[in-house]
């Protein structure tokens, strides 16, 4: 009976250390409803904070101020690679949903993996806001002052198709190396669809290299960090010849 008992609490454990993540709901719905408010918000303040481009400024740019590395940013506009993004980012979140089913925990892994796509999108936002930076094309003297003159064309820092993507990519690649280890194809499907969200709004002009190279940094952390603060790799157990043992870390 001791030695049934024994054995059953040791599948437990072992089932539980198999989950990638342990998640608290209550703590989780908190961050998430936190990050829907402020996504939602910035909507708001975001056209109260921005003003349009005028003229005089508009004539006062020059491509020269540019660090000499984002001036590979610096081409005609195309709609076709900027659509070729957004089917990009869309191929990235998508992996994330798949590898993040699975039918005992895909509540918890969907739940970690909302939270990584809204926290990311709300912090990458609120940025655009407060740095104004102007878009490439906005340099581009065949670009009507219309378009110029959108919102949009100062939410140049940092990119958030290249945030999404990474951010998708690294919790994809969390959940699949926890569950079966490494895999350099998985990793190269998964990161390479990220880099080519990060080159196409480059070539589209519609981001410079470093609002791509800062987007994908600030994806990739802020991924693994909620992945790391959720993990459920608390309970380690180890089996030996002539000894089992069972720790909790803290």
């Amino acid at each position: 009976m001791k030695k049934s008992f024994f054995l059953l609490i040791l599948i437990n454990v072992i089932s539980l250390s198999a989950q990638t993540f342990q998640v608290d709901r209550l703590k989780n719905l908190t961050i998430i409803s936190t990050a829907i408010l402020l996504d939602l918000s910035n909507n708001h303040f975001d056209d109260i904070l921005i003003k349009d481009f005028t003229e005089s400024e508009i004539e006062n740019m020059d491509k020269d101020d540019v660090l000499f590395f984002d001036r590979l940013a610096f081409r005609p506009t195309s709609q076709n690679l900027k659509d070729w993004s957004d089917y990009t980012v869309y191929f990235a979140v998508g992996s994330g949903l798949f590898l993040a089913y699975d039918k005992d925990y895909f509540l918890d892994n969907l739940m970690v993996y909302s939270e990584i796509l809204l926290v990311q999108s709300a912090v990458c936002k609120w940025t655009k806001t407060f740095s104004r930076r102007a878009r490439p094309y906005v340099y581009d003297d065949g670009i009507t002052l219309e378009k110029i003159q959108q919102d949009n064309s100062r939410h140049s820092f940092y990119s958030s198709h290249s945030s999404t993507a990474f951010s998708a990519a690294t919790f994809g690649y969390y959940v699949y190396r926890d569950r079966y280890g490494d895999s350099i194809p998985i990793a190269i499907l998964l990161f390479g669809s990220a880099s080519a969200t990060a080159a196409l709004r480059v070539t589209s002009a519609n981001h410079f290299p470093s609002d791509v190279f800062i987007g994908a940094v600030m994806g990739s952390g802020i991924s693994y960090l909620i992945c790391r603060m959720n993990r459920s790799d608390r309970f380690n157990v180890e089996l030996g010849i002539n000894s089992i043992g069972i720790s909790y870390r803290f």
